[in-house]
């Protein structure tokens, strides 16, 4: 027979996770504690092409996710003649005001950048905040969501927790890329409106997503959900919002408070 070893259970870990400090990163950003008082989790918020972070900092505690801290970050570049409008890699061609396409060198070089300073923030949340990387998620709009994809598919940082995408996919350059080991083994989600132009068809909505999937391992759980009667827009439907809530209670991590503050608990190895 083995021998039982009783042991009292460790210290419960801290509450409240060591607020950032922006002087310590490149990126601009608004960080909002848990309201419940435990920051376990981190989830990162992402504008859009020509938005700002501040609708997104709103947003944050309206989500209401338990034990999860937020922040809104900025995209690092103004857009060009427009004013309180910023873009993640750059977007627009300065003389016929027209996207930039994907065979022009500057999107990357952009994209690259950003990925940088996306790793400077998320070593400092790790490293001095105190999150652990698989309780960090992403929560990003378009280009927002194609910077959260980025971030956990090749960035310096592994194991990170997760994304949600509301309509953002990889660049078409990236697809080029290496995968990093085996590949990601987190969770993703990707809600798509239907009726999205800019994105384009249904089909091809599928092949963009099929690409994502190409730089994850057999253990990732992704999914792409198709919403209907939607365009390129933020999510603001109630059937969208629930899928993304579902996403969160399913995959954010969760401490017992009650059972850790039990006096006659105690942790039991053989």
């Amino acid at each position: 027979m083995k021998d039982i070893n009783v042991q009292t259970p460790p210290t419960a870990p801290r509450n409240k996770a060591t607020p950032p400090q922006q002087s310590a990163c490149h990126l601009l950003f608004d960080y909002k504690p848990s309201s419940d008082g435990i920051d376990l989790n981190l989830l990162i918020l992402l504008h859009g092409l020509g938005d700002t972070k501040t609708p997104f900092s709103a947003l944050g505690p309206k989500l209401n996710l338990a034990q999860t801290a937020t922040i809104a970050v900025q995209a690092p570049q103004p857009v060009p003649y427009m004013e309180d409008s910023y873009q993640w890699f750059p977007s627009f061609d300065f003389l016929t005001g027209n996207l930039l396409p994907p065979s022009n060198p500057e999107r990357m070089k952009g994209m690259l950048r950003t990925r940088k300073w996306m790793a400077e923030l998320l070593q400092h949340m790790v490293s001095v905040c105190g999150f652990a990387p698989s309780n960090i998620f992403f929560f990003g709009f378009s280009q927002g969501g194609s910077v959260a994809l980025d971030t956990v598919l090749f960035g310096d940082i592994p194991n990170l927790g997760g994304v949600v995408s509301i309509s953002g996919y990889l660049l078409e350059e990236q697809e080029k890329e290496k995968k990093v080991g085996t590949g990601y083994g987190g969770y993703i989600l990707v809600t798509q409106g239907e009726k999205d132009g800019l994105v384009g068809s249904k089909a091809s909505a599928e092949k963009k997503f099929k690409a994502i999937q190409r730089f994850c391992s057999p253990s990732a759980e992704t999914s792409q959900i198709f919403i209907t009667n939607k365009d390129h827009t933020m999510a603001h439907s109630e059937g969208e919002w629930r899928v993304i809530h579902t996403f969160f209670s399913k995959y954010l991590a969760r401490r017992n408070i009650q059972l850790e503050n039990m006096s006659d608990v105690y942790l039991v190895n053989p």
